[in-house]
């Protein structure tokens, strides 16, 4: 296996295959879903740490527009892309698959009740989950459904995988592990207070962090935690992101964590007592772990406007940049930028080592999920019920 060879070996290989146009299919050492490049859960890989291995261009352009039928049936999930097609859930409990390329439907799934949450895309299979607690399994190419399981419970964040298992959350404090072909319930863990974040995947084990103000480690195998969480002081509606094995963790009022999951020991806060960083997203992170040291840089977006560049070794601020209107959506890492929609649809492109704005684009309605990124493409919707997809004409 790749893992098992010598560290020049591997990056000999690498350069090899990028050579003849194929680029490296992992990330912090987790093999993501889905074809190389596809972005398949909604924080981008399995540890969440929402970046892309892509190139956009300098300024990207509207390649398409997809439209829901009505302004009711708007996206507040984060579309995944996933073989050659963008799948995302809207208001109105209907399921559309759009293709990448010409902007069209492939097909479109109605059900009972609406998606608020990213679905996530493993072995030929869409997984996703509505506010009144289905969850659906169902076919990429066709649209028809694999199985359903209600859990009686809302869906708070898209699923993750690991191994055959899908994961979910639940707004009940709740994570359930079931099978991905089957729908089979094999364990679930409850934490006693609202799960907002996604399930992030590192080694054998799941990071949720939650209401109750705590890190939690959840031994996938066993479905047991490994103790009682790290306490991170206040609540989390983020879900984390890990780089080697360092969990960035950011609490509602505005203080961001970085946590050794190892020793389950906290490295660093960031925190600011003059400013009310109400915190609401995810982080993303863009770094490396070597020799015990993690480098790099995290970016959060607070509820004052602001976007936020953090040191990854010690948390200090590297830059903001404040936009004109609230952000809720998480940011997005791609080709030396962080990408992020706000409240009065508009999508930036910041420079991820100044924080200075390179690009920007008014879209209608507001934007409450993150863009997603793969081959050379940006897409992104809005609360009134459309789907923008940006690259190189």
């Amino acid at each position: 296996m790749i893992f098992s060879i010598s560290r020049k070996r591997r990056q000999l290989v690498l350069f090899l295959l990028m050579s003849i146009g194929i680029g490296p299919c992992f990330w912090n050492n987790q093999i993501p879903y889905g074809h190389c490049g596809d972005w398949t859960v909604g924080r981008g890989n399995s540890t969440s740490t929402a970046t892309a291995d892509s190139k956009l261009p300098a300024k990207p352009e509207v390649l398409w527009e997809y439209k829901t039928d009505s302004d009711k049936s708007g996206f507040e999930g984060t579309p995944i892309i996933f073989d050659g097609k963008v799948f995302v859930g809207d208001f109105e409990g209907t399921v559309h698959a759009i293709d990448i390329t010409t902007g069209k439907a492939v097909w479109t799934v109605k059900k009972k009740d609406g998606f608020v949450t990213a679905a996530a895309a493993n072995q030929g299979c869409i997984v996703i989950g509505d506010f009144s607690g289905m969850i659906y399994c169902l076919d990429a190419i066709t649209g028809k459904q694999v199985w359903a399981r209600e859990i009686e419970q809302q869906i708070a964040n898209g699923p993750n995988f690991y191994e055959d298992n899908v994961l979910l959350t639940s707004e009940g404090g709740t994570m359930f592990a079931m099978d991905l072909k089957t729908g089979e319930l094999k364990w679930n863990y409850a934490t006693g207070d609202q799960l907002r974040s996604s399930p992030t995947i590192w080694k054998t084990y799941s990071l949720l962090a939650g209401c109750d103000g705590r890190l939690h480690k959840i031994d996938l195998i066993q479905g047991e935690s490994t103790g009682e969480g790290v306490p991170l002081e206040s609540p989390t509606l983020s879900t984390p992101s890990v780089i080697g094995k360092i969990a960035i963790v950011p609490t509602q009022p505005g203080v961001v964590l970085a946590i050794d999951v190892e020793t389950e020991k906290i490295l660093w806060t960031f925190s600011e007592a003059s400013q009310s960083n109400d915190i609401r997203s995810s982080p993303a992170a863009l770094g490396k772990f070597e020799n015990g040291q993690i480098s790099g840089i995290a970016v959060v977006t607070t509820r004052n406007r602001r976007v936020l560049g953090l040191d990854l070794q010690n948390g200090k601020m590297l830059w903001e940049s404040v936009l004109k209107k609230r952000t809720d959506g998480s940011p997005v890492i791609c080709d030396g930028r962080t990408w992020v929609g706000a409240a009065d649809g508009m999508i930036y492109a910041l420079d991820l080592k100044s924080g200075l704005e390179t690009w920007s684009y008014q879209m209608s309605g507001q934007i409450l999920a993150s863009p997603a990124i793969a081959d050379g493409r940006l897409v992104i919707a809005t609360e009134k019920g459309s789907v923008f997809c940006f690259g190189q004409k």
